[in-house]
């Protein structure tokens, strides 16, 4: 977006919307992928994480975002106030995920708690900026958000760097082989059939 801001001025407001549009796709993903860590331990409620985010995003898209596009006058209002109503509505989202995680005892990680983390400043910082923009017009909006955004972007890659980076070396069947005293190909197979057995046991 920088090289097309420098190179092709002309060109860069289209520009830039079509980027912020898939932005926001983006970011809906990492809240889709957000809710399936927080209940992954438990197997019974394990897809309700997934159906709580896709549930309010649809929910809020058509109650809320939809007349705010359809209501404006112009193009350029009418992005700007979706891009607000989104960062609304995944602020939204995060709330209810915190909630329901703990209600239901999550041990969020430090993995599962920093992507949290790292992705709410993002959001936070976007939806002050967005705000901002909505009340005092689009000359504050073109100075802030060249600024704010890329804070926000380089705030939630600090906390991800720092939560997700942890070294686990993975055993290797080798070491298994030598405590139990059976050949990794014996090993291989019984922990394919075991895996087999509890998916289907879930399943059920």
């Amino acid at each position: 977006m920088y090289i097309i801001y420098w190179r092709y001025r002309q060109v860069y407001p289209s520009a830039y919307w079509i980027y912020l549009l898939v932005t926001i796709l983006a970011e809906f993903m990492v809240l889709v992928e957000i809710s399936d860590h927080v209940f992954r331990p438990f197997p019974a409620i394990r897809n309700l994480g997934r159906a709580l985010t896709i549930l309010i995003a649809s929910s809020l898209g058509l109650l809320y975002i939809l007349p705010a596009i359809l209501g404006s006058t112009s193009r350029s209002r009418a992005l700007l106030d979706f891009a607000l109503r989104a960062s609304v509505t995944k602020a939204i989202i995060l709330v209810v995920l915190f909630y329901a995680a703990r209600h239901y005892g999550s041990q969020l990680g430090r993995n599962v708690g920093g992507l949290m983390l790292g992705f709410s400043i993002y959001v936070a910082v976007h939806l002050s900026a967005m705000a901002s923009a909505r009340a005092f017009g689009s000359a504050l909006f073109a100075h802030i958000f060249w600024v704010m955004l890329p804070m926000a972007f380089a705030l939630c890659a600090a906390v991800w760097s720092i939560s997700l980076w942890e070294l686990a070396p993975v055993v290797s069947l080798r070491t298994i082989s030598r405590a139990t005293g059976k050949s990794s190909q014996t090993l291989a197979l019984e922990l394919t059939r075991f895996n087999s057995e509890l998916s289907k046991f879930m399943h059920k």
